[in-house]
């Protein structure tokens, strides 16, 4: 599902305008971004959370020489 869906979905159970929808979204969206840039976990009951979280690289193998690397 995308912002497109849910917003058509928020259209149709709550007769909101398209252009209305989409700011709703777009504003949600947003705040949760900044918040978790800002270092805050933003918890949704009965949806998740979102933290920001450090990730190690992801491995890759160069064909030619058949090493792995970290990019």
């Amino acid at each position: 599902m995308n912002v497109r869906e849910l917003a058509r979905a928020i259209r149709k159970e709550h007769g909101f305008t398209k252009a209305e929808c989409r700011r709703i979204l777009e504003t949600i969206l947003e705040t949760i971004c900044e918040k978790v840039k800002a270092g805050d976990v933003v918890r949704l009951r009965n949806f998740g959370s979102f933290r920001k979280g450090k990730s190690r690289g992801k491995d890759h193998v160069e064909f030619r020489t058949s090493k792995n690397f970290f990019r």
